[in-house]
């Protein structure tokens, strides 16, 4: 083989271990930060009961966002699936009723856990519209919400 060639074949291998590790990297990332990026991403105002995001789910808690605008049907269940990959978890159960709308997830990354109709669930996520601000109002709870929403 000629001597450009080798050449070629050894950046092109160099270029794919690179976006392999990147890839892997990002995987890492998301999956530890990926609770705080929804929340960034969706510009909410975050107040926290019990303090940083680690700690709620360390120690149990609550934080509250708020949204502009009416959030859709997809637009919550996406919600919730992102707040639930943080620490690798899903969704458990979902339900929306007269404009309240209720998921319940797990994630073996938290410690507290509370059984809900037979199941294991540690997150819990509630999404309504205020009217008078015209904003979506997005709870997340550890283990689970334990105030009206």
């Amino acid at each position: 083989m000629s001597r450009k060639i080798k050449i070629m074949i050894s950046v092109v291998c160099t270029l794919w271990i690179v976006v392999f590790a990147q890839i892997i990297l990002t995987k890492a990332y998301v999956n530890r930060n990926d609770m705080t990026q929804a929340f960034a991403r969706n510009q909410l105002a975050i107040a926290a009961q019990s303090g940083e995001l680690s700690e709620i789910c360390r120690e149990g808690g609550w934080i509250m966002g708020k949204l502009p605008g009416r959030l859709s049907t997809e637009e919550k269940q996406r919600m919730a699936q992102s707040l639930f990959g943080y620490e690798g978890g899903g969704s458990i159960m979902e339900q929306e009723t007269k404009g309240y709308y209720v998921a319940y997830g797990y994630t073996n990354g938290i410690n507290m856990v509370k059984r809900v109709n037979g199941k294991m669930i540690n997150m819990n996520v509630a999404i309504t519209y205020d009217e008078n601000e015209d904003k979506s109002v997005v709870y997340f709870g550890v283990p689970i919400l334990d105030q009206d929403f």
